[in-house]
């Protein structure tokens, strides 16, 4: 467990039961900084290196919010410098990478969702072995980046087609309708206490031989780790001349000072 005994920024950990849960914690919405990003890589890849840890709980330590996805303030500066190596390295590095961060770990994830998951950050829970969605109050979920015109990687676009029901995955990359925690199409289980079933089917999990696991959850996700071994120039410039078009620029100028008022 010594290598995550560390000071971590945007995380809080606490381990009980052979289970590390881990927090997020970057107000006011757990937007996808870089630091948050890198940080859930770190997390997942060390975790599962630790014998100990035999499953993890992805949870966040805010009332309203799971995760808001990726920061705005971010790609749009990045787009407004122009830079195409910055916008590359955050978005098919960092961004790709960290919001899928729980299908490279080798233990079982579960994710409480109990606020709003938007955009990168449904991608985050989609990412996960298993869904606890809490009824307390109803939430959004839902993908925004296209009210921007921002569009989505093809590594994002596969994950929700693995995830969801193919015609609800496209309404959600087209539309960017968001959608009621209530009755939001997905592979879940629901309850006023979504942290409690989610250690709860850990626990199960837990008790069984893991290699089992392992070595399925390995199969089930190939499809999508094998992307990551795509350099696909074209994409990333398509998307580059997305997000730095004039158009795109002004949507994200006036998401932003919506933000702010």
């Amino acid at each position: 467990m010594l290598s995550l005994q560390r000071q971590w920024k945007t995380l809080s950990l606490s381990f009980a039961d052979a289970i590390l849960t881990v927090s997020m914690n970057r107000p006011k919405v757990n937007a996808m900084s870089p630091e948050l990003l890198t940080e859930l890589v770190e997390v997942f890849d060390q975790t599962s290196k630790e014998d100990k840890v035999r499953g993890v709980h992805l949870r966040s330590n805010l009332n309203s919010t799971f995760c808001a996805g990726a920061d705005l303030s971010t790609v749009y500066n990045l787009s407004v410098a122009g830079k195409k190596s910055a916008i590359d390295k955050f978005v098919f590095e960092t961004l790709s990478r960290g919001m899928t961060a729980p299908l490279y770990c080798s233990k079982p994830v579960a994710c409480s969702l109990d606020g709003h998951t938007i955009a990168g950050g449904l991608m985050l829970a989609l990412s996960c072995d298993y869904i606890a969605i809490g009824t307390r109050k109803p939430f959004r979920i839902g993908i925004t980046g296209p009210i921007v015109g921002i569009p989505y990687p093809l590594k994002a676009v596969k994950l929700v087609q693995h995830q969801l029901d193919p015609s609800v995955g496209y309404r959600l990359l087209v539309d960017a309708t968001l959608h009621s925690s209530s009755d939001f199409p997905i592979k879940c289980e629901r309850s006023e206490s979504p942290d409690d079933l989610s250690r709860k089917w850990l626990k199960m999990i837990c008790q069984r031989p893991l290699q089992g696991f392992q070595t399925t959850k390995q199969k089930w996700w190939s499809n999508i780790i094998s992307l990551d071994t795509l350099d696909n120039e074209q994409e990333k410039q398509a998307y580059f001349e997305a997000v730095t078009s004039d158009e795109c620029l002004q949507a994200m100028k006036n998401a932003l000072a919506k933000e702010k008022s």
